[in-house]
């Protein structure tokens, strides 16, 4: 015994690849998505192109990221 839990095991708290493919795949998936949607809506594209949507998106899930981060026990 090496006192380590075995690998198949979830450890809370801990990021395996396998999550971080999933997230990264929905998050790809989405923005394919948004972009079909804006093209084939009819003046949908100038409205974003005009606004900040996705930097206040990204900004907004990094700061929520950040603060889960420095909250967590024993983190």
């Amino acid at each position: 015994m090496t006192g380590q839990p075995p690998p198949d095991e979830r450890t809370p708290g801990r990021v395996r690849d396998r999550d971080v493919v999933v997230l990264l795949t929905g998050v790809v998936v989405g923005v394919l998505a948004a972009n079909l949607l804006s093209a084939a809506v009819p003046g949908l594209d100038q409205v974003l192109a005009g606004a900040p949507v996705l930097v206040l998106l990204l900004l907004g899930a990094t700061a929520l990221v950040l603060v889960r981060a420095l909250r967590r026990p024993g983190g």
